[in-house]
C-alpha cells in the first residue's frame, strides 16, 4: 500500500501516563540548549551545537511536519508534571516507495536510565506504523552508544549491520550500528 502524502498531518500530542510529546515552542530553547550544549550528552551523536544552531532546531521542531524524503520531523518530550522538555524524538521518510522511515532520539541526562526514551520511541513507532502505514523503521547509532542501541533492542529492533569507521565524530572515525524494525515483527 502506497502512503498518501496529502492526507498525513502532524499530531497535536502523543502521550501516555508519564510523558507528553508535542511540537516545540521558543520557550523550550533553554531546556533543549542545556542538553545539546553538554559535551558528554553529545559525545556519540554530534558535536556540541552553538546557540544559533539550537535555535534553528527549535524553530524546525515547532513547525508542522513536512514529508519530503530526508527531511527530519519531530516532537519534544516532556514529563506530564511540569511540561519541561527532557528530550526530542525525530523521524524522516527514507523511502516512500519502500514505506521506510528512520527514527532518532536525544534525551537530557536527567531522563537517562528511567525508560523515558523507550516510552517516547514506542509512542512514535506506534504512530508511524498505524497512521502512515510504514512497512519498516530503521535507526542508527555510534557503536559506542550502548544506551541508544539498548533502547532499539528493547523495542524489538534487530541489528542488521555494523559499519567500521563509517563516519567522523570530530577528528575521530567511529563505527555505526544499523537497526531495523518491521511493522509486523
Amino acid at each position: 500500500m502506497k502512503i498518501n502524502q496529502a492526507t498525513i498531518h502532524t499530531p497535536r500530542v502523543l502521550s501516555n501516563d508519564l510523558i507528553t510529546m508535542r511540537l516545540a515552542t521558543i520557550d523550550d530553547l533553554d531546556n533543549i540548549r542545556a542538553y545539546r550544549g553538554d559535551p558528554e550528552n553529545c559525545q556519540y551523536i554530534a558535536p556540541v551545537e552553538s546557540l544559533e544552531e539550537t535555535r534553528e532546531l527549535v524553530e524546525k521542531l515547532s513547525q508542522p511536519w513536512q514529508f519530503t524524503t530526508g527531511y527530519w520531523n519531530g516532537l519534544v518530550v516532556c514529563k506530564h508534571n511540569n511540561n519541561k522538555v527532557i528530550g526530542e524524538i525525530v523521524f524522516r521518510v527514507e523511502d516512500w516507495d519502500c514505506q521506510r522511515a528512520e527514527i532518532g532520539y536525544r534525551m537530557s541526562p536527567e531522563s537517562a536510565g528511567k525508560g523515558i526514551c523507550t516510552m517516547a520511541t514506542s509512542l512514535l513507532i506506534d504512530y508511524l506504523f498505524e497512521q502512515f502505514d510504514f512497512y519498516k523503521l530503521v535507526a542508527k547509532c555510534d557503536a559506542r552508544n550502548v544506551a541508544s542501541y539498548r533502547v532499539m533492542e528493547k523495542l524489538g529492533f534487530k541489528r542488521e549491520a555494523e559499519f567500521m569507521e563509517h563516519y567522523r565524530m570530530g577528528d575521530e572515525w567511529t563505527d555505526q550500528y544499523d537497526y531495523g524494525l518491521l511493522r509486523n515483527q
